[in-house]
């Protein structure tokens, strides 16, 4: 019962650090518009009524959470395990690619939908996953920095697909004209969730994603030997563990979520790969995942809120006249002061601690 209760009061102070910070950002970023000579009232209101003014709107700003609520789980689950994934990114593409190569295969294959989409997924999850053990071997087999090594791959593989579907590249549309692949068959799309709108299944599969994590995580052995590595390699190590292979897998895991995100984004959204088809999600999926305390279901709520906030930027241009770019400085905002509380939240324990040790 004390733990429980130690839980509820850790997860209260969280979700107060997680409130406070937005709402400082929300401050600091009426003072940068009030400065650049905007309202922040109207821009506000703005970005609420592009975000959640309509059914379209609403429908929209989850479809624009969906792939930062997948890739930001699979951040969090590296992280977990002390091990630092900067190449979502890549990941993201490597899983787009395994998706459009696997649709490829079986376009003109009499299967039923449900076996394409499944067999597409799957290939994201694998081609991510793979991208993302790789920097994870290297870290444990060589000691190499699996920051550097993910974000060297991350880059590998945004330039190796710009090659491959560029125009007369080898998976680019037959007619030469545009530097993408051709649309995927009908069967292999995701069905949409409502009628007239464009939120599609993979919304729920992320939602199921971030559950399954967050149970795996904290009800499985292998849950369990991820978060020992992450908080004490050397002893987790001493206890038994095999420190190199949770490094490799964690890593792994991380990157086919990212890939599985990457799959999701081709059947649900684009239809089709090409160069630039993700704004950056595996970078700001990163800030998500620290918005949401590296906790499964806090990312669901983070994410909500960037989603909202590239949703409802559209409208706060168009409504107030203020860039929309000024969206990406309220995310950079909520980040920074999220960050900012952690290091003092932090701090302030690390003195209770030590003021604790010398009295007794």
């Amino acid at each position: 019962m004390t733990g429980l209760k130690r839980m509820g009061k850790k997860s209260a102070k969280s979700l107060g650090l997680i409130l406070c910070a937005i709402v400082c950002s929300l401050l600091a970023g009426a003072v940068f518009l009030l400065l650049a000579g905007f309202h922040p009232l109207e821009a506000y209101a703005g970005i609420l009524a592009g975000a959640f003014g309509s059914k379209t709107a609403i429908t929209q700003t989850l479809t624009k959470a969906t792939p930062l609520l997948l890739i930001g789980v699979g951040v969090a689950v590296a992280f977990k395990g002390s091990s630092f994934n900067i190449g979502a990114e890549g990941q993201f593409y490597a899983g787009t690619l395994g998706c459009v190569l696997c649709e490829m295969a079986l376009h003109n294959a009499p299967l039923p939908s449900w076996l394409m989409i499944t067999a597409c997924l799957l290939s994201a999850f694998l081609f991510g996953g793979i991208w993302g053990a790789i920097p994870g071997y290297f870290k444990a087999a060589r000691g190499a920095s699996e920051v550097v090594a993910s974000v060297m791959l991350s880059s590998v593989m945004v330039l190796l697909v710009k090659y491959l579907v560029g125009i007369g590249g080898p998976i680019a549309e037959p007619r030469g004209i545009y530097p993408e692949t051709q649309e995927i068959a009908q069967g292999a799309r995701l069905p949409y969730l409502l009628s007239g709108t464009r939120l599609h299944l993979g919304f729920l599969i992320a939602l199921a994603a971030a559950v399954l994590i967050y149970l795996f995580l904290e009800r499985t052995t292998w849950g369990y030997k991820i978060k020992a590595t992450g908080r004490n390699a050397g002893a987790a190590k001493y206890g038994g563990i095999n420190v190199g292979m949770v490094t490799v897998s964690t890593m792994a895991l991380s990157g086919g979520i990212a890939g599985l995100a990457g799959g999701i984004e081709v059947l649900g959204t684009a239809w089709k790969l090409y160069p630039g088809l993700s704004p950056g999600y595996g970078y700001n999926a990163i800030a998500v995942a620290l918005l949401g305390r590296l906790h499964p279901i806090g990312i669901i709520f983070s994410a909500l809120l960037f989603g909202m906030l590239n949703t409802g930027s559209n409208q706060m241009a168009r409504s107030a006249g203020i860039p929309s770019t000024l969206a990406a400085i309220l995310q950079a905002l909520v980040l920074l002061f999220v960050v900012g509380f952690s290091i003092f939240e932090q701090k302030s324990l690390f003195v209770r601690k030590k003021g604790g040790a010398q009295n007794g």
